[in-house]
């Protein structure tokens, strides 16, 4: 058995569900001839360097797969048939693997994988948490600082009144209005 990369590039105007087929056809492919797909990888649509079937962008995926040559030969035989598929390319990246080996290592790899996912999420959390108990107490030192502002506000504003009072009682008092000659007559 030998390990290949196949990466095509497929249209990327075609709907998610065409797409969805497109690529279960590829792996029951590799699955039919007893093949064993090691990662499958979608990078997403990218521009092209140059047009291809009138396409400027695609919708490139990457394949590491182990399988008998014989696969290969079919395989590219449908992607050239596959109006959907616009460029491919299948390289072999080792002449003889050991299966088992292959599937240690992608075990491996994906336990590595949710390892650093699992603490990148921890640390995430621990961010949260930390970012929450900051505004926490930068809310409570707020509102303290606003607590030690409120009295000394009402202080002077105590005072303020008491000051005005006495402006305004002469104000309030009736002013003796001035007799004109009318009344004394």
């Amino acid at each position: 058995m030998r390990r290949y990369e196949t990466i095509f590039i497929s249209d990327p105007d075609l709907p998610e569900d065409n797409r969805a087929t497109l690529f279960e056809k590829m792996q029951g492919l590799i699955a039919e001839h007893d093949g064993y797909i090691a990662f499958f990888d979608e990078w997403g649509a990218r521009k092209l360097a140059y047009e291809v079937k009138k396409k400027k962008r695609g919708y490139y995926v990457l394949m590491d797969f182990c399988a008998e040559g014989s696969l290969i030969a079919e395989m590219e035989r449908i992607m050239r048939i596959d109006d959907r598929i616009l460029k491919f390319l299948t390289i072999q990246t080792e002449e003889e693997v050991d299966l088992d080996a292959v599937k240690e290592q992608v075990a491996k790899a994906k336990a590595e994988k949710e390892a650093a996912q699992k603490a990148a999420a921890e640390k995430a959390e621990a961010a949260r948490l930390e970012a929450e108990k900051a505004a926490e107490e930068e809310a409570a030192k707020a509102a303290e600082a606003q607590a030690k502002e409120a009295p000394a506000a009402e202080a002077p504003a105590e005072e303020a009144p008491a000051a005005e009072a006495p402006a305004e009682a002469p104000a309030e008092e009736p002013a003796e209005e001035p007799k004109s000659d009318e009344e004394d007559a």
